[in-house]
């Protein structure tokens, strides 16, 4: 399990807090935010890579998320390494006024605070001084001091250098986790002329990646297992000899109904596509993954939850799965342990 505890305050006048699972359900009636947590939790994730970007979400006061996320042992050790100890880490991300705060901890022990306000970035613990950009989160060569003459001395010189050492660690453990988020609804077609590369681990948003990475699947021994499950699963859905490869110069799924007709490149029926796209993703995520689902039910209906339970059963270890569920029943039939019920209202 990697994010343990969510907190979220003032965006869209949510005040929340609760502790997660490997397999977390949110639920609540319409309007109530649903959504927006997997929203912000995405964002969190994304800012790793490029500038945080949670402005243009509606807010009540001074707003913030906290994620706190388990270390594993290789980061633990880096991390006592300089004197700092603690089994998770907390990644604040908050708006005050115009400003970005991020704070992170480790533990209890606070590591850094930085600041991004009118394009101007600072670090204001543990040292404070004007850095080249902090609005990418945990970036220590954004963290850097801008003034190249300005030297740090003493005892702030040390504790910046071990603040810098411990960002690193926590940002290369952190890019290293893959992060999918998936809906709110699903659609693609059955074939695709899609010759550009894609992301071998991602199926997209919508599922518009699923025929590309079904045929680099299928074309991989490596992979026969997955293939097995995945054909297993479908043939419960009355969905037998599937297939994904070349047909026609073009990439195709094909498949058996329940009639005894095939089907080459055609739609798929609503729920089964919604079902493959969660099914490929999970296969295919990477061994240590956060994978949101929003309106994870989606053209799903009552006597499907078997499926899902399979599904998660098999290939959730290591991974943590968060769903954002809109019906009851899925709920009800989800039989798995440690299974983790968040209602908002």
């Amino acid at each position: 399990m990697l994010i343990t505890k969510l907190a979220i305050r003032g965006f869209y006048g949510m005040n929340i807090g609760f502790d997660l699972g490997p397999l977390t359900l949110i639920t609540g009636s319409p309007g109530s935010g649903k959504s927006i947590i997997l929203e912000l939790i995405w964002r969190v994730f994304r800012g790793l890579r490029s500038k945080v970007n949670l402005g243009d979400l509606s807010r009540v006061g001074d707003s913030r998320i906290d994620l706190t996320i388990a270390l594993d042992d290789w980061v633990k050790r880096r991390l006592g390494e300089v004197g700092f100890t603690g089994d998770s880490v907390t990644i604040s991300v908050g708006i005050d006024g115009d400003a970005y705060v991020q704070v992170v901890r480790v533990g209890d022990r606070e590591v850094l605070v930085s600041e991004y306000r009118g394009g101007i970035s600072r670090v204001k613990y543990p040292i404070d001084v004007e850095v080249q950009d902090s609005s990418v989160l945990l970036n220590p060569d954004g963290l850097t001091p801008r003034e190249q003459a300005l030297q740090l001395v003493g005892s702030a010189s040390e504790d910046y250098e071990s603040a810098l050492t411990v960002i690193k660690a926590l940002r290369d453990y952190l890019l290293s986790i893959g992060t999918y988020r998936v809906g709110p609804y699903i659609d693609f077609r059955g074939e695709s002329r899609n010759l550009n590369e894609v992301d071998r681990d991602y199926v997209g948003e919508h599922g518009e990646y699923v025929v590309e990475i079904l045929s680099q699947l299928f074309t991989d021994p490596r992979r026969d297992a997955d293939v097995r499950f995945l054909r297993k699963l479908l043939g419960e859905l009355g969905i037998r000899n599937f297939r994904a490869g070349w047909y026609g110069g073009r990439l195709v799924l094909s498949y058996i109904d329940r009639r005894g007709i095939a089907h080459i490149g055609d739609e798929l029926p609503c729920h089964v596509k919604t079902i493959l796209a969660l099914t490929t993703q999970l296969i295919m995520a990477k061994k240590q993954s956060v994978i949101l689902l929003e309106n994870a039910d989606y053209c799903l209906g009552e006597g499907l939850g078997r499926i899902i339970t399979k599904l998660l059963s098999g290939y959730v270890n290591g991974k943590q799965v968060i769903m954002e569920v809109r019906s009851k029943w899925l709920i009800d039939e989800l039989k798995m342990p440690h299974v983790v019920l968040y209602s908002i209202d």
